[in-house]
């Protein structure tokens, strides 16, 4: 459940901490005081879009903090597949804005994206908004309301599964079977492109080494020269003076001085290693520099010729010479799929079709699973919209079959509702008002209260268009879906505040010449006084005052 939440330098509101309790929740207070603010910050806490216009003017930066308490299990294991992992049952979720309207979300103190917000937070707290109510006039949420009743979380997961992959089969099918000229001249396009770049024979590497070789014959002369004279000077020449000579007769001289000079062996040692790197440094030269090119000029132009068709195919295959080699790799296997393409056609329908048997057997058990929780959900739904002063009302939950796999199966639901006796059954946006929207919304709630997963809902005036007996069986309602999750309620009813288990007061004053709003918990007294002004206005008589203690009572 919400246990705290935490709001800083959020519009009027400068810091306040809203303490929640198990239960009904209710918010009370005059409009403008606040109440759609702090609705708004646990928004920011779900990944609702936020603005720099948000933000309490004069500040640079505002904070809302949601700490969660007693998370079931059955919410920790989803949270986990996000790799969201609660410490003590709990989770603190966090939404910084900064003054343009950007700024960072943070679980349990970790940074994620602030999008990732909207993937985690619905199984936490659910916000049923003043207008969230008009997700009912949408037919395309009618199915998920009634799968929620139905209990075909197994089977849809089944089937969603299948069709992804027929949707991938069809897709593959489609790609194959394109004009037959078009697909001909594909194939010509890719032989074409294949021989050339087969024809060139490269190697990977190539244009590396031909770089390094062009640089040779550019200066062959010059290196050949050079690398002879480094090897005469360290290693071998015809006279034998060579630096690797002198160390090695300079060795067998200390040699012999070695009764007399006693670091005699550590100098020859020093030589001999000297004669080594002589040694080594003349190969090395006249292996990368020495050459034996006879006609430089000859093959500065085979180079060149190579390098052009080499930078040719680059131009039109990839950027280096791996590239056009993995082009004409990837060439290679579109090529086969084409050439091959009426059987792999055929191979696709045969492994379709045998996907669309489990689809067909899969989709009879779900319409079959919907049907019977329809029956029971009209049922439910009746009795609930009676109890909410709906008396003559009729609802129908009407199921098509469709002629084609669907995401959600092959039924097609909408919800029909006749409000009046004597009235045809017709789509809720045909004939539903505010106030029958909003009942019917809370009743489909409470109908779906034993399979709420969600361990929060937030009802945001819920009661607008509403008064009287009616509010009173809505708050009764609101009290009932509270036995099974935590509820909080803004409401104006003073029939729904007084079934409260915890109520709390939005108020504004002004501190320092600014507005600021403030949240209390009200003891019996201040309900009774609050409720009273509910009823009565700004103007609180004994009479508002003992209906106020009535309500409560009651």
């Amino acid at each position: 459940m919400l246990s705290e939440l935490q709001i800083n330098n959020i519009a009027i509101i400068k810091e306040q901490t809203l303490k929640f309790a198990p239960g009904f929740n209710v918010l009370t207070g005059e409009t403008g005081a606040g109440k759609s603010i702090i609705i708004g910050s646990v928004g920011l806490i779900t990944g609702t879009r936020a603005s720099k216009e948000s933000l309490r003017s004069g500040e640079k930066k505002a904070v809302v903090t949601a700490l969660f308490t007693d998370i079931s299990d059955y919410t920790q294991k989803q949270l986990s597949e996000f790799g969201i992992y609660c410490e003590n049952n709990e989770l603190s979720v966090s939404r910084e804005i900064n003054e343009t309207g950007n700024g960072v979300a943070r679980i349990n103190g970790k940074s994620i994206p602030v999008s990732q917000l909207k993937d985690i937070t619905p199984l936490l707290i659910n916000i049923h908004g003043q207008h969230a109510s008009q997700a009912l006039l949408d037919e395309e949420n009618h199915i998920k309301y009634l799968d929620e009743f139905s209990g075909v979380e197994k089977e849809m997961a089944d089937y969603s599964v299948l069709y992804s992959k027929a949707s991938e089969i069809k897709s593959q099918i489609s790609e194959l079977t394109k004009d037959t000229r078009e697909k001909n001249r594909r194939i010509e396009m890719l032989k074409f492109q294949i021989n050339e770049i087969k024809d060139a024979s490269l190697k990977s590497g190539e244009e590396e080494e031909l770089d390094r070789l062009k640089i040779k014959a550019e200066n062959a002369e010059k290196l050949s020269k050079y690398a002879k004279f480094i090897y005469k000077a360290l290693y071998q020449n015809e006279k034998g003076n060579s630096a690797s000579d002198l160390a090695t007769k300079a060795t067998e001289a200390l040699t012999a001085l070695g009764d007399v000079l006693p670091k005699s062996g550590e100098y020859s040692e020093y030589l001999t290693n000297f004669t080594y790197m002589c040694e080594d440094i003349a190969e090395t030269v006249m292996k990368e520099c020495g050459t034996d090119i006879q006609n430089p000029e000859k093959l500065l132009d085979q180079i060149e010729s190579r390098l052009d068709l080499i930078r040719t195919l680059k131009r039109k295959y990839g950027n280096t010479v791996e590239e056009i080699i993995e082009f004409k790799t990837n060439a290679e296997k579109e090529l086969e799929t084409l050439e091959t393409a009426d059987d792999r056609i055929i191979d696709l329908k045969n492994e379709l079709e045998v996907i669309s048997k489990e689809m067909s057997s899969l989709c009879s058990v779900i319409s079959k699973k919907r049907r019977a929780a329809g029956d029971e959900l009209e049922k439910r739904m009746t009795e609930e919209l009676i109890f909410l002063e709906m008396n003559k009302v009729r609802f129908s939950v009407d199921m098509e079959k469709s002629d084609v796999y669907r995401p959600d199966g092959t039924d097609v639901v909408r919800f029909l509702i006749s409000a009046n006796a004597g009235e045809p059954l017709a789509p809720l946006a045909k004939i539903a008002s505010g106030g029958e929207l909003s009942r019917t919304m809370l009743a489909l709630k409470s109908a779906l209260s034993d399979k709420e997963k969600t361990p929060t809902l937030i009802f945001d005036e819920i009661d607008t268009g509403i008064s009287g007996k009616t509010s009173y069986k809505l708050g009764v309602k609101l009290k009932s879906c509270s036995k099974t999750a935590q509820v909080i309620c803004v409401t104006h009813s003073p029939q729904i505040a007084a079934q409260a288990d915890l109520h709390m007061l939005v108020s504004k004053h002004e501190e320092g010449g600014r507005t600021l709003t403030s949240v209390s918990e009200l003891d019996k007294k201040g309900r009774v006084q609050e409720i009273a002004r509910i009823i009565g206005g700004e103007t609180i008589t004994d009479k508002t005052i003992k209906a106020a203690e009535e309500m409560i009572s009651n």
